[in-house]
């Protein structure tokens, strides 16, 4: 997301002694590395409830499974810095209009994996944050470990990600050539809570609804990536998010003009191949 998260520190007493805090353990998620203290995987089925200052994670019956605080506002987008770690390359555009985006949907194959593997990691995704850049809701192409997992291959799940929270559903390995339908879609909406659901279209489990949550506004298409250390620890050629369309709640289609961040000091470019809000497409060339 826009901004890195703060180093978190759990503080424990025993009297009468005080002990030393611990450093809380790290692990990586989309957005950077995060607290594994806040790290939420999703039952099969189950969603996401903001409720007050909290976040309920509700199984497939409807039962409250655990409630967790919600985030201060901090904006946690992880920092860009060449062969290191952050959103390498990206399009985005910005909804400043009075209606919501309805529905937001991106396709691209699974690229083959990259000729090296020493640890790191690459996501691809399509995205929708908030105006604050405070949390962010993403359907998730993954290569390399994570806090949800992973390994040397590709893994899709959905995740949902607040200042200080992580939240995923289990990912389901996949395989080069394979198309992916990412999809984003305002569900329903009551003045200032909006409900949302993520998924890629036809995989089982990686369905993530979410309700009560702030108005997504900016959408991105992304590459990120943690531990890359040359070019040929990312797949070979090119990711080309085809087919994106954006739709508003007033069934309008918006003006859209996409935005891009390139990585140049390494070679990697986001070209706009396409502009607007129909059938736009963007390519990430590695």
């Amino acid at each position: 997301m826009r901004a890195s998260t703060a180093t978190v520190l759990l503080v424990g007493l025993l009297a009468p002694f005080a002990l030393a805090a611990p450093t809380v353990e790290k692990v990586l998620a989309p957005g950077g590395y995060r607290a594994n203290t806040n790290l939420h995987e999703i039952p099969a089925g189950g969603s996401l409830a903001h409720v007050g200052t909290d976040i309920h994670i509700i199984a497939a019956n409807g039962t409250v499974v655990q409630k967790v605080t919600a985030g201060t506002p901090t904006k946690v987008k992880a920092a860009v810095s060449p062969l290191e770690t952050g959103w390498v390359a990206y399009a985005s555009w910005l909804n400043t209009g009075s209606s919501a985006i309805s529905s937001f949907t991106t396709s691209w194959k699974v690229p083959p994996v990259p000729t090296a593997n020493h640890g790191q990691t690459v996501f691809l995704f399509n995205s929708i944050e908030p105006n604050s850049g405070t949390a962010i809701l993403q359907p998730v192409l993954q290569y390399g470990p994570s806090a949800a997992g992973g390994g040397a291959f590709w893994a899709v799940a959905s995740w949902y990600l607040d200042s200080s929270n992580t939240f995923f559903t289990t990912p389901v390995r996949t395989t080069a050539g394979t198309t992916l339908n990412g999809i984003i879609t305002l569900t329903s909406s009551s003045g200032s809570s909006f409900n949302y659901n993520t998924q890629f279209t036809g995989i089982s489990g990686t369905s993530l609804s979410i309700t009560g949550a702030a108005q997504l506004t900016w959408a991105t298409e992304t590459l990120e990536a943690y531990g890359v250390t040359t070019i040929s620890d990312y797949p070979a050629g090119s990711t080309v998010f085809s087919g994106i369309n954006l739709k508003l709640a007033s069934g309008a289609v918006p003006s859209v003009s996409w935005s891009h961040v390139n990585d140049a000091a390494d070679g990697l470019t986001t070209t706009i191949n396409t502009n607007g809000a129909t059938n736009a497409q963007v390519t990430i060339t590695y």
